[in-house]
């Protein structure tokens, strides 16, 4: 059964299968509750009343064909409801970290629309039944912040919705430091190599990750990060390119660092942020246990294993760097796109009011 790491504060979700079960968590008094669903992620289409339940916990039948499903729980007598929601880790075979940004709370008490942002891994391993399922969330644009290299070895899987793809290459500093090697075998043993050559400084040859927080803090003001994720800033902006999906390899650093960017720039409290850069650590633990495993067969010193394990974990230190970055640097994010990027503050409040909507939860 497969437990959803994060939808709203208040909802757990998890799917075995075709079954989801949906908890509604905090309630503060016994009510008649009804489940609504809908295909749209808008709450006028959520008007299709699936089960109704004394506790707050549903079981109910949500097919992978069937997707998207948008969900409200409201009480049968009027007095409370949720924000719409949805799952947030989209259910693939051979793809982690594909997962949908909405349902965020902004700085100013609005959320994060669902079904327009979505961030992930590589698209390169999916099967059919992945791609069928992808092709229902309708993408037009992908971003893929993926080297030359790593695109040509591990091309994404063809989507018959996809407008546009662009190309935006941060050159991160450590998230490509296997990027010549074509297996995960041979990454690994480059990795290895590279620290017994002695090319990675003994400063960092310990569990603190600092080389990570400064290749984080590099992209904030890196020429080269700047143009690539400028161009997907501007794709952001332009409703046109919606649904847009932006993905890495794992969906981590380069993913994470423009996932932050885009909820910055959409007024998201900065917890919300961190919160869903944490979501990574929840979906990748048993890949980073394998991945510490494979390791050990090749390597036994502590501090080699700990700079390793650091360079794959995800930490709310990482994320926080950059974040702190750009308040030393420019004091606001709304200083930081309108004077690194070239954004004005007329198209940052525009592309705001458009992805941002007042919520519908209440409980009175």
């Amino acid at each position: 059964m497969k437990k959803q790491p994060y939808i709203l504060h208040n909802i757990k979700m998890k799917r075995d299968g075709e079954i989801v079960t949906i908890e509604l968590c905090h309630t503060k008094q016994q009510r008649t509750y009804e489940l609504l669903a809908g295909n749209t992620a808008s709450v006028t289409g959520i008007n299709t009343k699936l089960a109704t339940s004394s506790n707050g916990i549903f079981q109910i039948k949500v097919p992978r064909t069937g997707l998207p499903q948008y969900f409200i729980i409201k009480s049968e007598n009027g007095d409370f409801s949720t924000n719409l929601f949805t799952e947030r880790v989209l259910p693939l075979n051979n793809a982690i970290n594909i997962r949908d940004m909405g349902g965020y709370e902004s700085k100013d008490g609005r959320f994060l629309k669902w079904g327009l942002l979505f961030r992930g891994d590589q698209l390169s391993k999916l099967d059919k039944n992945d791609i069928e399922v992808l092709t229902q969330y309708n993408f037009k644009t992908i971003v893929d912040y993926r080297s030359p290299h790593e695109r040509q070895y591990h091309p994404n899987k063809f989507l018959s919705t996809v407008v546009q793809v662009l190309n935006c290459d941060p050159q991160s500093s450590f998230s490509e430091a296997a990027a010549n090697v074509v297996d995960l075998r041979g990454e690994n043993e480059k990795l290895v190599q590279s620290i017994k050559n002695g090319e990675v400084p003994n400063k960092y040859l310990n569990d603190r990750g600092e080389n990570v927080i400064e290749s984080y803090q590099d992209l904030v003001t890196s020429p080269v990060a700047k143009q690539a994720y400028g161009r997907m800033i501007k794709a952001v902006c332009c409703k046109e390119n919606l649904p847009l999906f932006h993905h890495c390899r794992g969906g981590k650093d380069r993913t994470g660092f423009g996932s932050m960017l885009i909820l910055l720039l959409l007024n998201i409290k900065d917890e919300d942020i961190i919160q869903d850069y944490m979501i990574t650590k929840t979906i990748r633990k048993d890949r980073n246990q394998l991945k510490y495993d494979l390791y050990r067969e090749l390597v036994q010193e502590k501090s080699y294993l700990d700079y390793l394990m650091a360079m794959i974990d995800t930490r709310k230190s990482y994320i926080k760097a950059a974040i702190d970055k750009i308040y030393d640097l420019f004091d606001t994010p709304e200083n930081y796109f309108q004077k690194h990027f070239g954004i004005t503050m007329d198209e940052i409040n525009n592309v705001r009011n458009f992805y941002l909507e007042e919520g519908t939860q209440y409980d009175r």
